[in-house]
């Protein structure tokens, strides 16, 4: 388990060149500015955290094939995430989806979207 006074901004540099990231559970409320760095990952796993938004342009992370962002407290999803060109494996569960992107329907169709015991609002 990652645990960093600095949060992940501190110790960015150091990861740099990973594909593989978990930092699920290390109570980070926001990703940082600098996390667009980590253009290598092909698989991030943010579970577990306190995460209320993915960061709009998480379409730059274009080798991610792998994201879990479960158990988090997100409540709607960037337009852009149908957008991440590699992209097959998104885990959303046990969130507080109140508003899926326009798109939502075109990432379904190229991504396995794991989705169990989430709440939709309307």
């Amino acid at each position: 388990m990652l645990r960093a006074s600095g949060g992940l901004s501190a110790i960015a540099g150091l990861f740099v060149l990973y594909q593989v990231l978990d930092i699920s559970f290390n109570e980070l409320k926001q990703f940082p500015d600098d996390w667009i760095l980590l253009y290598h990952l092909t698989q991030l796993n943010v579970s577990g955290n306190r995460l209320r938004q993915l960061p709009k342009d998480i379409n730059k992370l274009r080798s991610l094939a792998s994201l879990d962002v479960s158990d988090n407290f997100i409540d709607q999803l960037p337009d852009k995430l149908a957008k991440t060109p590699s992209l097959q494996l998104l885990n959303i569960g046990d969130n507080v989806i109140m508003q899926w992107p326009a798109n939502f329907v075109k990432l379904q169709s190229k991504v396995k979207v794991g989705q169990s015991h989430f709440l939709i609002v309307r």
